[in-house]
């Protein structure tokens, strides 16, 4: 695979200072209120104020130069339009107007997270001790996972990341949602159909389930009302997860454990076990909120792209 990275995403918001504070609360670094660090993934959210919440754009990284010219040869075999300057290659998913810029850079390094003693039945791994997960740690999520973006167009869609970009399936149901991987992470992007392109969620990855529990608690003990959806367990992907609303209106999922392919063949044969409609929301956990499907939002998301001609 010659992409091997999600870098960053470009958001647009009617509010920037609130999304600059919520990233705040996150733990996330800026030193100008509109480039947010993670502490593994460098720079990895531009924010822009504008007129109604959109994705603007997402980076991706590849090893090198020859593999930007491979992307541009099967855009060119789409007749998809792209430029190719400055080691930088840049295109336009046509049908959710993100501008995708894909450039070299080193592969991800991520330090090992520091394993939690669990006691089970018939093992004790922790005695006389109480467990570190239970003292208060929020800290910020250690890097971008994954976003999942709504199309209008969700054939053409994955055809544009799949032939063109050189994405890979992970997961899918024709013409509801593909799980989409340009790492060894299961999903970096997801599609799912949508009237109008909006970003349905971005997610962040945490070291474990603690983790997780202890950053949305922080988020909700500011603000109760951005709850969105869990705590659970996805089945597609296995990865715990909470999902919170950030100020934008787009939902912020926190998640660990999330299932890994380095193998493509080996995942195909015994990884990729049969799902069913009943798998895309959770394992266990409370039932999927109706706004995670139809956002609250939708007429005015509707309203901002008629005023864009779309």
């Amino acid at each position: 695979m010659a992409l091997h990275r999600l870098q960053a995403v470009r958001l647009g918001v009617s509010d920037p200072v609130a999304q600059a504070d919520f990233y705040g609360e996150m733990g996330l670094n800026t030193s100008d209120g509109s480039l947010f660090d993670s502490p593994d993934g460098g720079t990895q959210i531009h924010v822009s104020e504008a007129p109604f919440r959109r994705l603007l754009g997402v980076d991706l990284g590849v090893d090198t130069e020859s593999d930007l010219n491979d992307i541009s040869g099967r855009l060119t075999a789409l007749g998809a339009p792209h430029t190719l300057a400055s080691g930088t290659l840049t295109c336009v998913e046509p049908h959710t107007r993100i501008e995708f810029r894909i450039r070299p850079m080193s592969r991800l390094r991520q330090a090992p997270a520091v394993a939690e003693p669990y006691n089970s039945p018939g093992s004790s791994a922790r005695v006389n001790r109480r467990s570190p997960g239970v003292f208060p740690g929020a800290r910020s999520p250690r890097r971008l996972g994954h976003i999942v973006v709504a199309t209008p167009a969700w054939r053409e869609t994955r055809v544009y990341l799949l032939d063109g970009l050189g994405f890979k399936v992970s997961d899918e149901f024709t013409d509801i949602i593909a799980f989409l991987r340009c790492s060894s992470d299961h999903h970096n992007i997801a599609l799912v159909g949508g009237e109008v392109p909006f970003l349905q969620h971005y997610s962040w990855e945490c070291d474990d389930v603690d983790h997780v529990g202890h950053l949305a608690t922080k988020l909700l003990s500011v603000d109760a009302d951005r709850q969105t959806w869990g705590f659970g367990r996805h089945f597609i992907g296995s990865n715990f997860m909470w999902y919170l609303r950030d100020p934008s209106g787009s939902f912020v999922e926190f998640y660990s454990d999330m299932d890994r392919i380095d193998d493509d063949a080996e995942w195909d044969a015994v990884g990729r076990t049969p799902v069913g409609l009943e798998n895309v929301g959770l394992a266990w956990g409370p039932n999927m909120p109706m706004e995670f499907i139809v956002p609250k939002d939708i007429d005015v998301l509707k309203a901002g792209w008629a005023s864009q001609g779309s």
